[in-house]
């Protein structure tokens, strides 16, 4: 009796890499991640450390105005949060990141005049204050949809969870640089050195978002409405004869 016939032979196919490696290979992301990195060292980190040092020391406003300040910018996202996704839909996300770029630097702009401002004009000081907190929470809620919808956008799907990790540790990163530069630099009587360097790197992150458009399809960068692929006519079929 013969022995049973063999079906086809698989081919012989080469695993695509798998891990962290893989993922730093991904060129958009690899943007993607450097915006993100920046974005949070001279914007969220700063916010934290640099914001509170800034305001207390040289634009000397008092703790009820600082609270004024971080109600505010709670007010904000939570008022403008649905508003701003629903104006987002249909447009281009890397503007949208390098939007939220230039509202940073804004935010460290008014809070350098409240810096200038100081005892001479309180009530000057105060307005800057509560505007720079303010207008950074409308930068948060740009950035909070896109950000991480285009990690998964650009994810492979056997690799989605390391994408998002290394999205996420640009938050640790941060949270480690912030401190250390705005700590010594606003310690140690160089305010202004700071505010130069939180605002050149928020202008450094918007060219950088700007920049991710160019390696986007229209469809990844939100340009063509997720439908539009599906509705598109077929291609007629090519004659074989």
């Amino acid at each position: 009796m013969g022995h049973p016939r063999a079906g086809p032979r698989p081919e012989t196919t080469h695993p695509r890499p798998a891990g962290y490696l893989a993922v730093l290979r991904d060129r958009p992301f690899r943007r993607l991640v450097l915006f993100a990195l920046v974005i949070t060292i001279c914007g969220y980190a700063q916010l934290e450390v640099g914001f509170t040092a800034f305001s207390v020391q040289v634009a000397e406003v008092t703790p009820r105005v600082m609270a004024w300040a971080l109600a505010s910018n709670a007010v904000v996202i939570v008022v403008l949060q649905l508003l701003v996704i629903g104006r987002l839909n249909g447009r281009s996300r890397s503007r949208a990141l390098a939007a939220v770029g230039l509202v940073f630097a804004i935010t460290w702009l008014a809070l350098g005049i409240g810096g200038l401002a100081g005892r001479d004009n309180a009530l000057l000081a105060a307005c800057c204050v509560v505007a720079c907190a303010t207008i950074f929470a409308l930068g948060e809620t740009m950035l909070a949809p896109v950000l991480p919808m285009l990690t998964n956008i650009l994810a492979r799907d056997e690799l989605r969870g390391r994408y998002n990790a290394m999205n996420s540790m640009t938050t640790g990163i941060s949270g480690v640089i912030g401190p250390v530069t705005a700590g010594p630099l606003i310690g140690t009587g160089n305010a202004t050195a700071w505010v130069v360097m939180v605002v050149g790197g928020c202008l450094l992150a918007s060219a950088v978002g700007l920049s991710l458009r160019r390696l986007l399809t229209p469809l990844q960068d939100g340009r063509v409405p997720p439908g539009t692929a599906r509705l598109a006519p077929a291609a007629p079929a090519r004659s074989t004869s």
